[in-house]
């Protein structure tokens, strides 16, 4: 399915974080840190057995360090998913973190830790929890572009609708067209071309943050038809 009015090609946040124009990089570096931080946290606490404020100290310090030196920019698309080879490079810092604390607090020496017994049955369910989050982060930041563009144009109440009808989970059961239609003061015709306009944009935005965050363009397609059911050409 080919999507009228989406971008065929657009700079992937990858090709961004060794731009030369520093207003780019910083973007590519705020976008990355908004849609990893939390999968890399759940990483660690889920991987790595770290607690809450540990896990978020070392997210902290692995996007620092790795923005700071570029390990992202050596990315190559042909070996793996960029979120596979993320989630490696933060297993890798872990690792090497953890080593360090064990040396620290045997004296210093140089001796390697055996890696935890429980980190081999942890790794199916990380894997899990890294791409739950991700998926949250995604649609996390579709939503907010949906928000945005409503604003801009007029249709904070399209996204209202849309909101009460997909997004709120906050009471079970999804509120009929005429419950909506009286919530909102609009006839269930106009709850239907609210929630059809939404969703077609909020589609829209979620193609275009996994075309921005995608490694390649075989990637984005392989996400989008993951998460959406499209075949985007």
């Amino acid at each position: 399915m080919a999507l009228a009015g989406f971008p065929v090609t657009r700079p992937s946040v990858i090709e961004d974080l060794s731009a030369p124009d520093p207003e780019a990089r910083r973007a590519a570096q705020d976008l990355l840190a908004r849609a990893y931080w939390a999968p890399i946290a759940s990483t660690l606490r889920v991987r790595w057995s770290m607690d809450d404020a540990d896990a978020e100290d070392l997210t902290q310090e692995f996007l620092s360090e790795a923005l700071q030196k570029e390990w992202l920019s050596r990315y190559d698309p042909a070996k793996a998913r960029f979120r596979t080879f993320l989630r490696m490079c933060v297993d890798r810092f872990a690792a090497k973190a953890r080593q360090a604390n064990h040396r620290l607090k045997r004296g210093g020496g140089a001796e390697v830790v055996a890696l935890d017994e429980n980190l081999a049955a942890n790794e199916a369910r990380a894997d899990d929890h890294f791409r739950q989050e991700w998926v949250r982060s995604v649609f996390t930041m579709a939503l907010d572009g949906l928000r945005a563009e409503a604003a801009a144009t007029g249709k904070e109440v399209n996204v209202a609708v849309f909101e009460a009808h997909d997004i709120d989970d906050a009471q079970p059961g999804r509120p009929s067209y005429r419950q909506l239609a009286a919530r909102f003061n609009l006839p269930e015709t106009t709850i239907t071309n609210h929630l059809a306009w939404a969703r077609r944009s909020f589609r829209r935005h979620v193609l275009a943050v996994l075309r921005r965050l995608a490694g390649s363009e075989s990637e984005f397609r392989q996400d989008a038809r993951e998460l959406l059911g499209l075949d985007v050409t």
